[in-house]
């Protein structure tokens, strides 16, 4: 049905509000209303709205009608808007196509509402709400406050089991992201500062039940002054984006609130943090795709503290290395004072040449070298603070702004000069003193006050809310112009990330997690916001609960890290030393970590309720197999395997290596034991060992021919960064291919890490077969049924220059095809990726559905630095990709 034909249908059953008095207006009937497959806004002749969500069984009615969208007006709701217009069409925006409905009221106050609700073809159950409020009167009106998507949630059903939330929102003493709705609960949620130096966070909320979840946020490309009110009422649940600052509306004048969505769903958290980061990506928005080394397992010196001795540190390198770690991060301590940027001639009496030198030990150790920095900060006594004063955040009184912790004040992000001195600073760091990447580190750098340094000459006080991304970027580029795999990761000690500084941040770890649990929901909301094979790190492992669980990080796909002492621990009070049992305690999760490299895979957050599902589930997909994480303080009784694709599936205990039997997807249970966790992996069963590679189903294409965004969001993905030989490649190069079926094609997606390019400029033939291949290329390699073995294949090649070349490979020989295939590629140069798109002719025997094999390459580079990669390796002592006995198996996802 069209939105026209659905409203019209709507409209029909009550007269708008302009049809009858105002008085005669029934309270609580619906008049007009825009809906999709998951959720219908109802709107009745005061311009309230209805909430019903249309995503499960049947329709489940999840509000009255509440004064969604209203203003306060000294001190009184101003809610009641008489419907005045409603006019529906189809829209098209930055997000994708849609259907529109605008509307518009007056209330006797002399104010006009103006009201757009978007529902997104791609995102069913996500609407998006532009609201915006006219004084048409001959006076200035005063609006003491705003609200967008204000609504109270009826209380649970009793098998729904009651409300949980999410909050984006910094808190000072760092509770959970996520806790159950309890009778009395009430967050504020504000995205400005909660606290001198706690501030920022992700502007969305999310309340959910077993059956039905409501998420609220804005869209705005930068921070704003808003809160995001979630209160318990009774057994309901009261939720809304909310501005708190007076603002004076002259005659005419027009208030226009942040862009807003709604967003109901099924399943927890994940499932609307998820939509957000896509929609933020659409306005062009996305963390980066992380280097190969942010998946690395590292080792931080924070565990001698800041009174730490270079000795010390260096003492401890060689079991560093001799375990595994990749990484070895100096941390606090180094610097003369926060701000002072130079070494502590006490620690490093050479100064900068006692810098370098440390990070020569760390490389010829085959290690990668980190520094601890904490920028925007600025200590009393620094030479910092005394030289460059005007560098100060300051208030409406002219006082700094506090960071508590460090006791120093605030540095403006907005200000130039502050911008300047970062790049300095980081320069230093990575081009002169050799650093392969940074921790930058601060409660204080996630948000900041607004700044009213009259040096500064700022338009708005709030330029340094609106800036802080800003800074980071530069920080960003600075570190990567310096060294393109430099990594950049951010620790916001506890505090929930602000989603605008992801674009300019290549690993997020747990920060100061005060508990397991924190590890893992925090791990779940970061590959939420960064995406599913983000580079989240578990931080210390000694932050745990107990101190050494690294089964909360490894099965939940996130990166190990440590910060233990050893040979002593001169801290006899607070020692992290490695005594002999704990050395084979790490040793061994270390050596899980490197052979399931689950950090890389894609985390299927869309599977389990955080919330509700016993036990707790975590599944990372990651080389052809499923694996299953799960956690209870003890269990006795089946687990669920959620997710298996057609066909019988083998289960193994990844940290036994013991086998647990068959499962499939009709019968996805199995009785198990465990106290605290167990790890499982869930292998398609085959009579060989060769690789398997997931496709998904193409649910919807697009005009161009190629899946949509929200497709190849939720495609499954294949990952690799060895040579043909399987030997891990020394370059950046990585390689991510995500694969979808469709009726009679094949859909591959490859993201490719790049050193440098390599392309011809144009084809050299139309017709014939050309060498391609001899610069920089994709490529796949597609076998129909029955040809297993056999020299009897597709060959596709795609230059990032998008020049394509496709070949079928016989027995007899190699013939060109034109024509059949198809690509798009698209190159970042800033961030070293490229990309391609291929739909390929899936021709095959009829009746043939199965039994697919492939293989999939790519080259760079020319001469004796030539990179040669394969997804499934063969092993040829020359480089050779045409060996079809190591074709993986492709596989159909559930």
């Amino acid at each position: 049905m069209t939105a026209r034909r659905a409203f019209l249908q709507w409209l029909g059953a009550a007269p708008l509000a302009t049809q009858l008095p105002l008085a005669q207006a029934a309270e609580g009937r619906g008049h007009v209303r825009v809906q999709d497959s998951a959720v219908s806004l109802q709107f009745d002749d005061q311009m309230r709205c209805r909430l019903v969500s249309l995503a499960g069984p049947r329709p489940v009615t999840l509000t009255g009608f509440d004064a969604s969208e209203h203003v306060v007006v000294k001190g009184r709701e101003v809610g009641r808007f008489a419907l005045q217009r409603a006019e529906p069409s189809r829209a098209d925006t930055v997000f994708g196509a849609g259907q529109r409905l605008q509307l518009s009221g007056r209330a006797a106050e002399g104010l006009e509402k103006r009201v757009t609700v978007t529902l997104l073809d791609e995102h069913p159950g996500v609407a998006l709400l532009d609201v915006s409020y006219a004084n048409t009167g001959d006076q200035p009106i005063v609006i003491d406050a705003w609200a967008s998507a204000a609504h109270r949630l009826a209380a649970a059903p009793r098998h729904a089991g009651g409300w949980w939330t999410y909050s984006g929102a910094s808190h000072a003493d760092r509770r959970d992201w996520i806790q159950p709705v309890k009778r009395g609960f009430e967050q504020r949620n504000f995205m400005g500062m909660n606290a001198s130096d706690y501030g920022g966070g992700t502007p969305v909320v999310d309340v959910w039940r077993r059956d039905v979840g409501v998420a609220v946020g804005h869209l705005a490309l930068q921070p704003q002054l808003v809160a995001l009110p979630v209160k318990a009422v009774g057994e309901a649940v009261e939720l809304s984006l909310r501005g708190d600052a007076p603002q004076t509306l002259a005659p005419g004048q027009v208030l226009a609130t942040p862009p807003a969505f709604i967003a109901v769903h099924r399943g927890d958290f994940f499932v609307p943090l998820d939509r957000y980061r896509r929609l933020m990506a659409a306005q062009g928005l996305a963390a980066p795709e992380a280097p190969a080394s942010a998946y690395e397992p590292q080792w931080c010196a924070w565990g001698y503290e800041r009174d730490f001795s270079l000795d010390y540190v260096r003492a401890t390198l060689p079991k560093v290395q001799e375990l595994g770690f990749k990484w070895a991060v100096l941390d606090d301590g180094w610097q003369v004072r926060t701000g002072d940027w130079t070494p502590d001639l006490a620690k490093f009496p050479r100064g900068a040449d006692d810098m370098k030198a440390l990070v020569a030990d760390i490389h010829a150790r085959g290690m990668k070298a980190r520094l601890w920095i904490a920028p925007l900060a600025v200590a009393p006594g620094s030479d910092e603070l005394h030289d460059h004063t005007d560098l100060l955040l300051l208030d409406k009184d002219g006082a700094v702004q506090n960071v508590t912790w460090w006791n120093s004040f605030y540095l403006c992000p907005a200000y130039d000069k502050t911008q300047a001195r970062l790049a300095a600073t980081i320069q230093m760091i990575i081009g002169d003193w050799g650093f392969d990447g940074l921790k930058v580190d601060g409660q204080h750098l996630n948000g900041v006050a607004p700044c009213f340094n009259p040096r500064h000459k700022h338009a708005r006080p709030e330029a340094s809310v609106e800036a802080v991304s800003t800074f980071y970027k530069v920080m960003h580029d600075v570190a990567h112009a310096a060294n393109p795999e430099a990594v950049v990761e951010v620790c916001p000690c506890g505090t929930s990330y602000a989603f605008h500084n992801m674009p300019f941040m290549d690993q997020a770890p747990a920060s100061d997690p005060l508990s397991s649990w924190q590890v893992r929901h925090k791990g779940k909301t970061l590959k939420a916001l960064m995406g599913p094979w983000s580079a989240y790190a578990g931080d210390h492992v000694e932050l745990s609960t107990g101190g050494q669980d690294f089964a909360s990080s490894v099965g939940i796909g996130a990166v190990v890290a440590t910060k233990f002492t050893w040979p002593v621990d001169p801290k006899p009070k607070d020692s992290f030393l490695l005594t002999p049992e704990r050395e084979q305690h790490w040793r061994r999760w270390v050596d899980l970590y490197g052979r399931l490299r689950l950090a890389e895979g894609r985390y299927r957050g869309e599977l389990y309720d955080l919330g509700f599902d016993k036990p707790e589930t975590h599944v990372v997909e990651q080389g052809g197999a499923l694996h299953y994480a799960f956690y209870a303080d003890t269990w006795d009784g089946p687990v669920t395997l959620r997710g298996l694709g057609a066909g019988r599936w083998r289960l193994r205990d990844s940290l036994q290596g013991k086998a647990l039997g068959v499962v499939s997807a009709d019968k996805p249970t199995l009785p198990v034991r465990f106290t605290h966790s167990l790890l499982i992996e869930a292998h398609p069963e085959a009579p060989d060992t060769l690789p398997v590679a997931f496709a998904g189903r193409v649910a919807q294409v697009g005009a161009d021919g190629f899946p949509l965004a929200s497709q190849w969001a939720d495609a499954p993905t294949s990952f690799f960064r060895h040579d043909w030989q399987g030997r891990v490649l020394a370059g950046p190069q990585s390689t991510r291919v995500q694969l979808l079926r469709g009726a009679g094609t094949l859909f591959l997606r490859f993201i490719c890490r790049y050193e440098a390019l390599s392309v011809h400029e144009q084809a050299a033939s139309a017709t014939d077969i050309w060498p391609l291949w001899e610069r920089d290329v994709v490529e796949v390699f597609l076998q129909p049924p029955g040809r297993a073995g056999l020299k009897s294949y597709r060959e596709v090649q795609v230059a990032p220059n998008g020049l394509l070349l496709e070949i079928a490979v016989e027995a007899s020989g190699k013939k060109r095809i034109v024509g059949d295939s198809r690509a798009r590629t698209h190159v970042d140069a800033p961030g070293k990726v490229w990309t391609a798109e291929l739909a390929v002719p899936m021709t095959r025997a009829a009746g043939a559905d199965d039994g697919w094999r492939l293989n999939l390459f790519r080259v760079e580079g020319q001469g004796a630095g030539r990179v040669y990669s394969a997804w499934s390796p063969t092993h040829t002592a020359t480089p050779d990709f045409h060996v079809p006995a190591v074709f993986g198996r492709l596989q159909t996802a559930a």
